[in-house]
Protein backbone atom coordinates (compact mmCIF):
# COMPACT_ATOMS: atom_id res chain seq x y z
CA UNK A 1 0.00 0.00 0.00
CA UNK A 2 1.03 3.67 -0.93
CA UNK A 3 1.97 5.82 2.13
CA UNK A 4 1.27 9.62 1.35
CA UNK A 5 1.54 12.07 3.84
CA UNK A 6 1.79 15.39 3.11
CA UNK A 7 3.04 18.21 5.55
CA UNK A 8 4.48 21.84 5.69
CA UNK A 9 7.91 21.88 5.17
CA UNK A 10 8.87 24.19 8.08
CA UNK A 11 6.74 21.43 10.69
CA UNK A 12 7.54 18.72 12.32
CA UNK A 13 7.04 15.30 10.91
CA UNK A 14 4.13 13.52 11.83
CA UNK A 15 3.30 9.77 11.58
CA UNK A 16 2.37 8.14 8.16
CA UNK A 17 -0.90 7.82 7.20
CA UNK A 18 -2.29 5.25 4.69
CA UNK A 19 -2.98 7.34 1.13
CA UNK A 20 -3.48 10.48 3.16
CA UNK A 21 -2.86 14.32 2.55
CA UNK A 22 -2.37 16.08 6.04
CA UNK A 23 -3.17 19.92 5.33
CA UNK A 24 -2.56 23.04 7.31
CA UNK A 25 -6.39 24.32 7.04
CA UNK A 26 -9.85 23.08 6.99
CA UNK A 27 -12.30 24.42 4.34
CA UNK A 28 -15.03 26.40 5.75
CA UNK A 29 -18.33 24.45 6.33
CA UNK A 30 -20.84 25.25 4.04
CA UNK A 31 -24.29 23.85 3.69
CA UNK A 32 -23.36 23.26 -0.33
CA UNK A 33 -20.27 23.62 -2.08
CA UNK A 34 -18.79 22.06 -5.28
CA UNK A 35 -15.53 23.81 -6.53
CA UNK A 36 -12.21 25.08 -5.97
CA UNK A 37 -12.96 25.28 -2.13
CA UNK A 38 -14.19 22.01 -1.82
CA UNK A 39 -17.02 19.46 -2.15
CA UNK A 40 -19.74 19.10 0.40
CA UNK A 41 -23.08 18.73 0.26
CA UNK A 42 -26.48 19.36 3.14
CA UNK A 43 -27.51 15.72 1.99
CA UNK A 44 -26.44 12.28 0.57
CA UNK A 45 -25.56 13.04 -2.84
CA UNK A 46 -24.97 10.88 -6.01
CA UNK A 47 -23.25 12.08 -8.75
CA UNK A 48 -22.23 10.55 -11.75
CA UNK A 49 -18.76 11.39 -13.15
CA UNK A 50 -18.18 10.58 -17.14
CA UNK A 51 -14.22 10.94 -18.02
CA UNK A 52 -14.63 12.50 -21.38
CA UNK A 53 -10.52 12.68 -22.49
CA UNK A 54 -6.92 13.26 -21.26
CA UNK A 55 -3.98 15.09 -23.06
CA UNK A 56 -0.31 15.04 -22.28
CA UNK A 57 2.91 12.36 -21.84
CA UNK A 58 1.85 12.27 -17.73
CA UNK A 59 0.02 8.99 -16.64
CA UNK A 60 -2.97 10.00 -14.41
CA UNK A 61 -5.39 8.65 -12.27
CA UNK A 62 -8.43 10.68 -10.52
CA UNK A 63 -9.15 10.13 -6.81
CA UNK A 64 -11.93 11.26 -4.59
CA UNK A 65 -10.73 12.07 -1.14
CA UNK A 66 -12.40 12.61 1.95
CA UNK A 67 -11.60 15.06 4.93
CA UNK A 68 -10.83 13.03 8.17
CA UNK A 69 -12.96 13.74 10.81
CA UNK A 70 -10.66 15.65 13.62
CA UNK A 71 -7.71 16.17 11.47
CA UNK A 72 -6.85 18.47 8.82
CA UNK A 73 -5.85 15.70 6.44
CA UNK A 74 -7.67 13.84 3.50
CA UNK A 75 -7.52 10.61 2.56
CA UNK A 76 -8.24 8.60 -1.23
CA UNK A 77 -11.35 6.60 -0.49
CA UNK A 78 -12.11 5.72 -4.36
CA UNK A 79 -10.69 5.84 -7.60
CA UNK A 80 -12.91 6.97 -10.72
CA UNK A 81 -10.54 6.54 -13.80
CA UNK A 82 -6.85 5.77 -14.12
CA UNK A 83 -4.49 5.87 -17.46
CA UNK A 84 -3.20 2.11 -18.04
CA UNK A 85 -0.59 3.51 -20.39
CA UNK A 86 0.39 7.86 -21.14
CA UNK A 87 -2.49 8.04 -24.14
CA UNK A 88 -3.59 5.87 -27.26
CA UNK A 89 -0.80 6.75 -29.78
CA UNK A 90 2.43 8.72 -28.23
CA UNK A 91 2.38 12.63 -29.10
CA UNK A 92 -0.26 12.00 -31.28
CA UNK A 93 -3.80 14.36 -31.23
CA UNK A 94 -1.76 16.15 -27.94
CA UNK A 95 -1.23 12.93 -26.68
CA UNK A 96 -4.49 12.11 -26.51
CA UNK A 97 -6.34 9.51 -24.06
CA UNK A 98 -9.45 7.74 -24.74
CA UNK A 99 -11.47 5.88 -22.17
CA UNK A 100 -10.77 1.33 -23.69
CA UNK A 101 -7.39 2.96 -25.12
CA UNK A 102 -5.12 4.17 -22.39
CA UNK A 103 -7.73 4.95 -19.68
CA UNK A 104 -10.21 2.81 -18.11
CA UNK A 105 -11.80 2.38 -14.86
CA UNK A 106 -12.07 -0.35 -12.57
CA UNK A 107 -15.13 -1.69 -12.98
CA UNK A 108 -14.80 -1.17 -16.78
CA UNK A 109 -17.55 1.59 -17.29
CA UNK A 110 -17.19 4.97 -18.27
CA UNK A 111 -19.50 6.49 -15.84
CA UNK A 112 -18.59 6.13 -11.92
CA UNK A 113 -21.16 7.24 -9.19
CA UNK A 114 -19.78 8.20 -6.33
CA UNK A 115 -22.62 9.14 -3.05
CA UNK A 116 -20.85 12.35 -1.19
CA UNK A 117 -22.18 11.98 2.69
CA UNK A 118 -23.93 14.65 4.50
CA UNK A 119 -22.11 17.81 5.65
CA UNK A 120 -18.56 15.77 4.93
CA UNK A 121 -15.68 17.47 2.59
CA UNK A 122 -14.70 15.91 0.12
CA UNK A 123 -12.11 16.74 -2.89
CA UNK A 124 -10.96 15.53 -6.39
CA UNK A 125 -6.82 14.61 -6.20
CA UNK A 126 -5.32 13.90 -9.96
CA UNK A 127 -2.23 11.98 -9.13
CA UNK A 128 0.02 11.63 -12.14
CA UNK A 129 3.68 10.32 -12.98
CA UNK A 130 6.64 12.25 -14.37
CA UNK A 131 6.92 10.45 -17.17
CA UNK A 132 8.78 7.86 -14.80
CA UNK A 133 5.76 4.73 -14.75
CA UNK A 134 5.61 6.12 -11.17
CA UNK A 135 1.84 6.35 -9.87
CA UNK A 136 1.69 8.42 -6.96
CA UNK A 137 4.63 11.01 -8.11
CA UNK A 138 2.75 14.10 -8.09
CA UNK A 139 -0.41 15.69 -7.35
CA UNK A 140 -2.94 18.14 -7.86
CA UNK A 141 -6.04 18.67 -6.34
CA UNK A 142 -10.02 20.36 -7.80
CA UNK A 143 -9.40 21.87 -3.77
CA UNK A 144 -7.14 25.20 -4.55
CA UNK A 145 -5.74 25.17 -0.79
CA UNK A 146 -4.17 22.22 -1.44
CA UNK A 147 -1.81 23.14 -4.19
CA UNK A 148 1.49 24.70 -2.95
CA UNK A 149 4.69 24.22 -2.53
CA UNK A 150 4.81 24.80 1.34
CA UNK A 151 3.25 21.47 1.27
CA UNK A 152 4.34 17.76 0.06
CA UNK A 153 3.64 14.17 0.29
CA UNK A 154 6.87 11.60 0.88
CA UNK A 155 8.29 10.89 -1.98
CA UNK A 156 6.01 13.00 -3.78
CA UNK A 157 5.59 16.57 -4.91
CA UNK A 158 3.64 19.61 -6.44
CA UNK A 159 5.28 21.50 -9.25
CA UNK A 160 4.27 24.16 -9.36
CA UNK A 161 6.91 26.52 -7.71
CA UNK A 162 5.16 29.65 -8.46
CA UNK A 163 2.15 28.92 -6.02
CA UNK A 164 2.19 30.75 -2.79
CA UNK A 165 1.23 29.19 0.47
CA UNK A 166 -2.80 29.72 -0.41
CA UNK A 167 -2.41 27.57 -3.50
CA UNK A 168 -2.54 27.61 -7.46
CA UNK A 169 -6.20 26.95 -9.16
CA UNK A 170 -5.31 23.77 -10.80
CA UNK A 171 -8.85 22.94 -11.85
CA UNK A 172 -11.66 24.49 -13.69
CA UNK A 173 -15.54 24.02 -13.04
CA UNK A 174 -18.29 24.75 -15.58
CA UNK A 175 -19.18 25.88 -19.36
CA UNK A 176 -15.09 26.78 -20.22
CA UNK A 177 -13.89 26.30 -23.52
CA UNK A 178 -10.93 24.25 -24.74
CA UNK A 179 -8.88 24.23 -27.57
CA UNK A 180 -6.10 21.69 -28.19
CA UNK A 181 -4.80 22.54 -31.37
CA UNK A 182 -3.82 26.06 -29.78
CA UNK A 183 -1.32 27.77 -27.74
CA UNK A 184 -3.14 30.59 -26.57
CA UNK A 185 -4.14 31.27 -23.14
CA UNK A 186 -7.44 29.41 -20.89
CA UNK A 187 -8.23 32.86 -20.52
CA UNK A 188 -8.33 34.40 -24.00
CA UNK A 189 -9.16 30.72 -25.48
CA UNK A 190 -12.67 31.78 -23.28
CA UNK A 191 -13.06 35.09 -24.09
CA UNK A 192 -11.32 36.99 -21.36
CA UNK A 193 -12.74 34.72 -18.70
CA UNK A 194 -10.17 33.88 -16.51
CA UNK A 195 -9.81 30.38 -14.31
CA UNK A 196 -11.13 32.05 -11.23
CA UNK A 197 -14.56 32.84 -13.49
CA UNK A 198 -14.99 28.82 -13.65
CA UNK A 199 -14.17 28.08 -9.93
CA UNK A 200 -17.70 26.43 -8.59
CA UNK A 201 -20.96 24.97 -9.84
CA UNK A 202 -24.73 25.18 -8.81
CA UNK A 203 -26.85 22.74 -8.10
CA UNK A 204 -28.72 23.53 -11.16
CA UNK A 205 -25.01 23.28 -13.46
CA UNK A 206 -24.82 19.81 -11.51
CA UNK A 207 -28.54 18.57 -12.61
CA UNK A 208 -27.98 19.41 -15.96
CA UNK A 209 -24.23 18.29 -16.59
CA UNK A 210 -21.54 20.17 -16.60
CA UNK A 211 -17.51 19.91 -17.18
CA UNK A 212 -14.46 19.42 -14.86
CA UNK A 213 -10.82 20.04 -16.01
CA UNK A 214 -7.34 19.36 -14.68
CA UNK A 215 -4.39 21.17 -15.15
CA UNK A 216 -1.56 18.26 -14.05
CA UNK A 217 1.44 21.26 -13.49
CA UNK A 218 3.63 20.10 -16.10
CA UNK A 219 4.17 23.01 -17.78
CA UNK A 220 4.24 24.85 -13.95
CA UNK A 221 2.87 28.03 -15.16
CA UNK A 222 1.25 27.12 -18.80
CA UNK A 223 -2.22 26.49 -16.45
CA UNK A 224 -4.37 25.12 -20.00
CA UNK A 225 -6.36 22.93 -18.18
CA UNK A 226 -6.33 20.05 -20.73
CA UNK A 227 -4.82 17.19 -19.15
CA UNK A 228 -7.69 15.35 -17.62
CA UNK A 229 -11.26 16.12 -18.01
CA UNK A 230 -14.42 14.40 -16.88
CA UNK A 231 -18.20 15.89 -16.57
CA UNK A 232 -20.23 15.92 -13.25
CA UNK A 233 -23.78 15.22 -12.99
CA UNK A 234 -25.92 14.80 -10.44
CA UNK A 235 -27.56 10.77 -10.13
CA UNK A 236 -31.06 10.24 -10.49
CA UNK A 237 -33.22 9.61 -7.31
CA UNK A 238 -34.38 6.26 -7.45
CA UNK A 239 -37.81 7.42 -5.17
CA UNK A 240 -38.20 10.35 -7.62
CA UNK A 241 -38.04 8.12 -10.80
CA UNK A 242 -40.25 5.58 -9.29
CA UNK A 243 -42.52 8.60 -8.12
CA UNK A 244 -42.25 9.82 -12.01
CA UNK A 245 -43.68 6.29 -13.05
CA UNK A 246 -46.21 6.39 -10.51
CA UNK A 247 -47.56 9.33 -11.82
CA UNK A 248 -47.62 8.49 -15.41
CA UNK A 249 -49.59 5.20 -14.72
CA UNK A 250 -52.13 7.06 -12.73
CA UNK A 251 -52.67 9.96 -15.44
CA UNK A 252 -52.93 7.02 -18.13
CA UNK A 253 -55.39 5.20 -15.50
CA UNK A 254 -57.67 8.48 -15.47
CA UNK A 255 -57.47 9.33 -19.10
CA UNK A 256 -58.63 5.65 -19.78
CA UNK A 257 -60.97 6.05 -17.03
CA UNK A 258 -62.50 9.06 -18.94
CA UNK A 259 -62.24 7.81 -22.41
CA UNK A 260 -64.53 4.82 -20.93
CA UNK A 261 -67.10 7.37 -19.42
CA UNK A 262 -67.39 9.46 -22.96
CA UNK A 263 -68.34 6.43 -25.04
CA UNK A 264 -71.95 5.79 -25.62
CA UNK A 265 -73.50 2.79 -24.97
CA UNK A 266 -74.57 0.38 -26.91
Amino acid sequence: MTTLTLVKKTSFTVASLATTILLSICTPVQAFMFGTKGIQFDEDTSINFTFDESHGSYQSSLWVAQALSGSNGYSNITQLFYEFKPSDNGSADQSKGTFGNSVSSNNGSITQTVTFLKDQTYALLLWSDSGTGKQFEQYVSSSTFMNSPDWFAANTQFRRDDCLVTGCQQAVFGDFKLDYNSSDSFTNINGGKGPEQYSLLTVAQLAQGTKISFDDAAGKKDADFENFIISAELAPEPVTVFGTMLGIGALAAARGKKKRQQQPEK
